[in-house]
């Protein structure tokens, strides 16, 4: 119950009274136009918008006859009723057992071989995975997530078995122990793929971060918008890069030279304890502290060199937002510094270079390489220039990190068949520059002070009155560093 309420007498006459309500008979139409025939009791999730955004990703995605299929929190049956049209192999649950017979009612109506249990993740495991569907791994798990704010319980409006429907009671949040699942390699199969609701007004700010925490690659793949002013996604999240080669060496020149010379597989990464000749911008000498992570990662290979500005500003950002999720910092404590650098708070008085993002482009005959480089500082000693992620109280080693970077590089460029490829969020990569030139201070050009006011689709700083593009950051200081 909200705000730790007991479930007391009054609580109990009220769900009655609601249980005695009669059945809704529901039409819901597919992405496809085909009509669905429900019969939904009370306190049952019917078909709603959230319901027809995620159909509508799932409707390109692999469905396919033998698909095995699970969808957590079932609610009337809508999803799995439509993925048996694709042929799926259904395992469905959920933890109000109206929802479960509801669920049962239609595929035994329509004659479809399907598999509903009662339960689902919380905070107990209740008789354990096997109970709501763990026993197997799943090619597809979707989960519409509840995502009210807890906030709806305060005017009675919901009782328990609709509250468990709707809201997200769970201090500890349910997407994450999903997370906890998948990343144990439980529920997915190898290359299977998660689809879960997530709302700006409930956990979506954090849930992506919160995945890459725990070596899952997320993306978000669908939004909506309502009249209120919050935005629902569906965020697609999978095991990053299966196959491709993940190396740790003792020492090396250059792990982007280990990168292009290893694999022509996109996602092939290698970290290194000591780099002896690490290059930054422009062929400069990569500095890094003792103990940093220093990974590579080989993002594509083939016909196309292209990268902008902006590719570093979306890793450099992502990388300051995982930091910030995972620290749970105050969001003053680690910011991006245009075009590339990642800085955290060493001191009150100081913020500190603790991290930097390289694209490099090689081509070799026929063979054209795009390769990502990304460095971080673990610890940083108190008399050194630099900042290191243990400023911000992380207790993390360069493995645990390269594995969550490793992921948040693929949430942004892997290719997965039947899963929409991420796209820019240009607002939000603005909004992290604007909020580190509010803490480094406004750009100096030539001595002038430069008034930034955005970006431009290229990453290139836009400056107040629109007269100057600045693009080239060897150009710059800043005028509180």
């Amino acid at each position: 119950m909200g705000r730790g309420k007991p479930f007391g007498t009054a609580h109990a006459e009220d769900e009655i009274e609601r249980l005695a309500r009669s059945a809704r008979f529901i039409k819901w139409t597919t992405p496809l136009g085909e009509i669905i025939d429900l019969t939904v009791p009370p306190t049952v999730y019917p078909p709603r918008e959230d319901t027809t955004l995620l159909a509508s990703v799932l409707n390109r995605q692999r469905l396919s006859p033998k698909t095995r299929w699970l969808e957590i929190g079932c609610g009337s049956g809508a999803l799995s009723a439509y993925a048996a049209r694709f042929g799926c192999n259904v395992t469905a649950c959920d933890v109000n057992p109206l929802a479960v017979a509801c669920t049962r009612e239609y595929f035994l109506r329509t004659g479809t071989d399907a598999r509903v249990l009662e339960g689902g993740p919380g905070p107990i495991e209740d008789g354990g995975l096997a109970q709501w569907g763990g026993d197997f791994l799943y090619d597809v798990v979707v989960w519409n997530t509840p995502y009210l704010s807890t906030s709806v319980l305060d005017d009675g409006a919901l009782g328990p078995l609709e509250e468990a429907a709707f809201t997200d009671t769970d201090s500890k949040g349910l997407h994450v122990r999903l997370f906890d699942l998948l990343s144990k390699g439980q529920l997915l199969t190898e290359q299977g793929v998660a689809y879960i609701t997530v709302s700006s007004k409930g956990f979506a700010p954090e849930a992506q971060a919160e995945a890459w925490c725990r070596g899952l690659a997320a993306r978000t793949v669908a939004q909506t918008r309502f009249d209120d002013g919050e935005t629902l996604s569906v965020l697609a999240v999978w095991r990053p890069y299966t196959g491709s080669p993940i190396l740790s060496v003792e020492s090396t020149n250059s792990t982007n030279d280990d990168v292009i010379n290893l694999s022509t597989q996109a996602g092939a990464s290698v970290r290194a304890q000591h780099q002896s000749d690490g290059r930054g911008r422009r062929g400069r000498r990569w500095t890094n502290t003792e103990g940093a992570m220093m990974a590579s990662w080989l993002v594509t290979e083939g016909s196309s060199l292209e990268h902008r500005t902006m590719d570093q500003l979306r890793i450099g950002e992502a990388l300051v937002h995982l930091l910030r999720v995972w620290s749970k910092c105050h969001k003053n404590d680690v910011c991006l510094k245009w075009p590339n650098d990642v800085y955290i708070r060493a001191n009150k008085e100081r913020l500190a270079k603790a991290g930097g993002v390289l694209f490099e482009a090689v081509s070799q005959g026929r063979k054209h390489r795009l390769v990502l480089g990304v460095g971080v500082n673990i610890e940083a000693p108190i008399t050194s220039e630099f900042g290191g992620i243990r400023n911000l109280g992380l207790e993390i080693d360069a493995p645990t990190l390269h594995a969550s970077i490793h992921a948040m590089v693929a949430s942004m460029f892997e290719h997965l068949l039947g899963v929409p490829d991420s796209w820019v969020e240009k607002a939000r990569i603005e909004m992290a520059v604007m909020h580190g030139v509010s803490l480094l201070g406004n750009p100096l050009y030539r001595g002038d002070e430069l008034p930034v006011n955005g970006i431009d689709s290229d990453g290139a700083l836009t400056v107040l009155g629109g007269e100057h593009l600045v693009d080239d950051p060897d150009s710059l200081t800043w005028s509180n560093l």
